[in-house]
């Protein structure tokens, strides 16, 4: 744990990051927690096949990979970057955050700064959805599908929950767990229901909704101690746990909500940066656990139901809405909410990371 002198230094490097451009890097990778460290050795061992050509003409490849939850990253305030020649030239991240930023889009990603791969191979399931960014900008290598995870137990007479809607319906008030931990909150479910059905979409889930916590802690096996019976959390934890017969498995029928994991390319990259590029048309999907993040080209897990679909909230919607505005908006006032509802005693603490 840092002291209290790390933790004011910590704090004053922020302030001169923020006034300092960071250092230059081919590529900035902030990947899902759950394959961090097997994207890492992945692109480890590329940098390393690469390197001996970089070094031999004096240009080494520069890679940065955040790994801590809570270390102070030079990269933090790069959205607000106004120069394209202090971005590096590959830039990789989760859900609808800063590089969705209106400003950022309107100084670098309408402006052409950058260039998306042509994929190939894209799956059935991807194309259904729109996956593929028609501006050719974004590359949504993969995703974060978000299910049902169902305690038939805690559920009792109630029907198990099939879509999205069924979760606004007041019986099943106070039956939702929902994944959310510190300021971070499952985003792709939000906005879905907001598009959806609007804030009183928004307003009837919160009365429905138990409390929030963290998804490793929701995929404990057997489920968790004075919580709902319907768990919302990405697939990856709902899979990789073994569960007793109790706990039931459920890919809503009108898609699971999907948060991007997506990749920016500057136009110039090419061809320098080709096979660094190619990672995130082919290499992802190679990584074992990354199949549970649906990688673009595939493969996709065997475990998938038959007939199973993304719900996705589309591109003319994020490029008509200041897409990272509203999810911050909306995990504020969804928060708020469902801290009433605690406050008038019909919640749980317990259900709180």
């Amino acid at each position: 744990m840092k002291s209290l002198d790390d933790l004011i230094q910590s704090v004053r490097n922020m302030g001169e990051e923020d006034r300092q451009p960071p250092p230059p890097a081919d590529l900035l990778f902030y990947a899902p927690c759950p394959v961090k460290l097997a994207v890492k050795d992945a692109l480890d061992a590329l940098a390393g096949a690469l390197a001996a050509a970089h070094a031999a003409t004096g240009d080494p490849l520069a890679i940065h990979i955040p790994m801590g939850c809570t270390s102070v990253d030079p990269y933090d305030p790069l959205y607000r970057e106004t120069d394209p020649d202090h971005l590096p030239q590959v830039i990789a991240s989760i859900g609808f955050g800063d590089f969705f930023r209106h400003g950022f889009v309107r100084r670098f990603v309408d402006t052409g700064v950058f260039a998306a791969p042509e994929p190939e191979g894209v799956t059935p399931m991807h194309r259904a959805a729109g996956i593929v960014d028609p501006a050719g900008r974004y590359l949504v290598y993969g995703l974060t599908p978000y299910i049902f995870l169902i305690d038939r137990k805690r559920l009792g007479d109630l029907p198990v929950p099939r879509r999205w809607a069924d979760l606004l319906d007041p019986r099943y008030a106070g039956q939702v767990n929902m994944c959310g931990d510190g300021d971070d909150m499952a985003d792709a479910v939000l906005l879905s229901i907001h598009k959806d059905f609007g804030m009183q979409g928004i307003a009837r889930f919160a009365a429905n909704t138990r409390g929030l916590m963290h998804s490793s802690r929701m995929a404990k096996s057997g489920g968790v101690p004075q919580a709902g019976g319907i768990y919302i959390l990405p697939y990856f934890f709902a899979e990789t746990t073994r569960q007793p017969e109790h706990m039931q498995t459920v890919w809503p029928e009108d898609g699971a909500a999907s948060s991007p994991l997506y990749m920016l390319a500057k136009r110039n990259a090419r061809p320098r940066l080709d096979r660094l590029i190619d990672f995130f048309t082919t290499g992802f999907g190679q990584i074992e656990s990354a199949r549970w993040f649906l990688p673009l080209t595939g493969p996709l897990p065997e475990s998938l139901p038959q007939g199973a679909a993304i719900k996705w909230i589309g591109w003319d919607y994020i490029r008509s809405t200041d897409i990272t505005a509203l999810r911050d908006r909306l995990n504020g006032e969804f928060r708020l909410l469902v801290k009433a509802r605690e406050g008038q005693g019909q919640g749980d603490a317990a259900c709180a990371s």
